[in-house]
């Protein structure tokens, strides 16, 4: 056994010199102390280094899960745009096209100055397109006396004379009112003869809106036919303490408004009722339209245009002047992720980091003109180490450059998006334990070794300085 241990001292990597051999120096002692503190002093950068948390940041392929849906959420007011015909449609590169989305689209009435003036507006889109009487149906008919469209001269005195007026606001060039033209005026004979002159207490007549701008316009009317009901002088509606104008949404049939008249007569010179068939079409000329919509991560357009199944649209009147309040793109971040997210983002975040069109104004200077907004959305993913999976959040930023054009079309606001296929993974990472240890063994071996040398040169320049000056003496 002895032999043995002799043996296994012979790979002794540590042997001792024996203490009657060592010299202490002063020298020494302070360059002990000195490497003391540096080794103390880096193996606590080392330690708090190792504590800490880095990001990496990565340029990756979208690795979004397929079919995911993107939210683009919006709040803009249009202060010329009627919430009566305001919609809000989709469309992508897919061929994806949905009209007139209204769940989660909020209508609310405004005025020129985009103050809220009305209770938020019912919209009728999936209800059924009016019926019209088949075309021609009253060709034969005999002669029929036809109204004399008012006008401005007559309009007010029209309106005091009849407690109850069902006016048609039309323009000739209008295909849905053409259709309407022979029906309106066969409804007006039979109305009028059931109900004379000298009853006096129903009226139908019609205003041609190409010769009475000012009038139509006075009224709102920016869909054509537009068919409203006047009581007493006024076409007021009170829902929820607000004004609001009473508009027909009936079938446009003969039949339909005779018996839509025949219903109103008996409520001549009563208190205002609601009628089934009227509904509430907004006093004023603007609307503000918020919400979202879930749209495919491919390039598509959200628009927002005057639309309706059974109306006509002058173009020249369209204004699609409007306010951005805000447009982002993505669900917003909770306060612990906004901070999660300002802490790794690459290059931080400015205050409009994800709304780039905060409070932008932008105006219809000439008629016809289609506002359209270029979107390039960028999805930045933060992933923290603690909850790679569970806490990771998806961060979307944009680019936006705005134009404005005049169009033959009907003019619109577009904002048409472009998603990026690169991604940019920002993930938190922390050195393993190894390289700790690692660079824990490098600074106390180096520090004592560089000291060692150090010590070694030291010493050996006082042996010499010293024998230099011993031999000076000698």
């Amino acid at each position: 056994m002895a032999r043995l241990f002799a043996k296994l001292k012979a790979i002794d990597f540590f042997k001792k010199i024996p203490s009657d051999l060592t010299e202490a120096t002063l020298t020494g002692a302070w360059l002990s102390i000195l490497a003391a503190v540096i080794m103390v002093f880096l193996f606590t950068a080392e330690l708090i280094s190792f504590m800490s948390i880095s990001t990496s940041t990565q340029l990756v392929v979208d690795r979004s899960p397929q079919n995911e849906l993107l939210k683009l959420n919006f709040n803009i007011s249009f202060p010329a745009l009627s919430c009566e015909f305001a919609s809000v449609d989709v469309s992508d590169s897919l061929g994806t096209k949905r009209m007139n989305l209204t769940k989660t689209v909020r209508k609310l009435p405004i005025d020129l100055d985009m103050i809220r003036v009305g209770s938020a507006v019912e919209d009728h889109s999936h209800k059924p397109a009016p019926k019209y009487d088949a075309e021609g149906h009253f060709d034969e008919e005999p002669d029929i006396d036809v109204t004399v469209p008012l006008s401005h001269v007559n309009f007010d005195a029209t309106l005091a004379r009849y407690p109850i007026v069902i006016v048609n606001f039309f323009a000739p060039w209008c295909h849905w009112c053409q259709r309407l033209e022979p029906t309106w005026e066969a409804a007006t004979k039979e109305v009028h003869d059931k109900y004379p002159e000298w009853d006096g207490r129903i009226r139908f007549a019609k205003v041609d809106c190409t010769q009475e701008m000012e009038l139509c316009r006075a009224h709102f009317i920016q869909g054509f036919p537009s068919i409203r009901v006047f009581r007493k002088g006024h076409d007021d509606i009170v829902i929820g303490g607000m004004h609001e104008h009473e508009t027909y949404m009936g079938d446009r049939t003969k039949d339909a408004l005779v018996a839509f008249a025949d219903s109103l007569v008996p409520s001549a010179g009563q208190p205002h009722r609601k009628h089934v068939n009227l509904s509430a079409a907004p006093k004023t000329s603007g609307c503000n339209l918020a919400g979202f919509v879930m749209v495919k991560k491919v390039p598509g357009t959200l628009t927002f245009v005057a639309r309706s199944e059974g109306h006509s649209f002058d173009h020249t009147w369209m204004n699609m002047t409007h306010l951005v309040h805000s447009f982002h793109v993505g669900t917003r971040p909770s306060p612990r992720k906004y901070q999660q997210l300002k802490r790794l983002h690459p290059a931080g975040l400015t205050p409009d980091w994800a709304d780039k069109m905060h409070d932008q104004f932008f105006l219809s200077e000439h008629a016809q003109s289609t506002h359209e907004h270029y979107l390039q959305v960028v999805l930045t993913t933060i992933e923290p180490r603690r909850s790679r999976h569970t806490g990771s959040y998806d961060a979307y930023e944009y680019t936006a450059h705005s134009h404005t054009y005049q169009s033959d079309s009907i003019p619109s606001t577009r904002f048409t998006y472009d998603l990026s296929p690169i991604q940019i993974l920002v993930q938190e990472t922390k050195r393993p334990w190894y390289q700790f240890l690692t660079t824990s063994c490098a600074i106390i071996g180096g520090v004592f070794t560089v000291a060692g040398i150090l010590d070694a040169l030291l010493y050996q320049s006082f042996k010499v300085a010293k024998k230099l000056n011993l031999g000076k003496q000698g």
